[in-house]
């Protein structure tokens, strides 16, 4: 009788090295695609960077004179910022225990900045002495896609002006140092009385 030939079929070995990297460039192009498509609303910004894990917030609050968001650029070096009569209030740092409490504070006022109706928008905002208190806030979160974790920052600046207890920020977010910004107005909101209450305390200058 005749053998049978037994016919080994060769198994093939995943590389999931490939698969690894093939799934990283998905998750790339997926995230470009999101960022091109998404809203830059300066307020859809704030609620998106609420919606994911923070992990850290820093900054300070100042009162101004004169507000100057202007975009500027210097021999390549770019910078903001230039106000007038500057007067640093405090500074908050979340990895520091002695500053969680100022830290949850700038959070609610984020988050009511959510619930404040629109006022008017202005190109720039007229000099007040002593006018305007400026809430600058750095916020890291960590968000997930798909399988990855995701680290963001977002660069906040809100203006508030005391005598008509309005706050103002850009109408649209972009890059920290993005010129588009100099094209930019203005958007005001009419502010709730929680944060209201939290920046006169925050201030230490009362609010008339």
């Amino acid at each position: 009788m005749a053998r049978r030939k037994r016919v080994y079929s060769r198994r093939r070995r995943i590389n999931y090295g490939r698969i690894a990297l093939l799934i990283a460039v998905l998750v790339i192009i997926i995230l470009l695609v999101m960022k091109i498509f998404s809203k830059n609303r300066y307020i859809s910004k704030v609620e998106e960077a609420l919606e994911q894990e923070i992990t850290q917030i820093a900054g300070s609050i100042s009162i101004v004179s004169k507000i100057d968001a202007t975009i500027y650029e210097n021999k390549g070096i770019k910078y903001t910022n230039q106000h007038e009569d500057i007067k640093r209030l405090m500074t908050f740092d979340g990895s520091l225990s002695e500053d969680m409490d100022k830290v949850s504070d700038v959070k609610i006022l984020l988050e009511n900045l959510l619930k404040s109706e629109k006022t008017e928008a202005a190109a720039e905002l007229p000099a007040k002495d002593d006018g305007y208190y400026w809430i600058e806030a750095d916020v890291f979160t960590k968000d997930r896609v798909l399988f990855f974790k995701v680290e963001n920052e977002y660069n906040f600046d809100l203006y508030y002006d005391i005598e008509n207890k309005t706050v103002y920020v850009k109408e649209k977010y972009y890059d920290e140092f993005s010129k588009k910004y100099n094209k930019v107005k203005f958007q005001g909101y009419s502010v709730t009385d929680e944060f209201r209450n939290i920046i006169d305390r925050m201030g230490e200058t009362p609010i008339k």
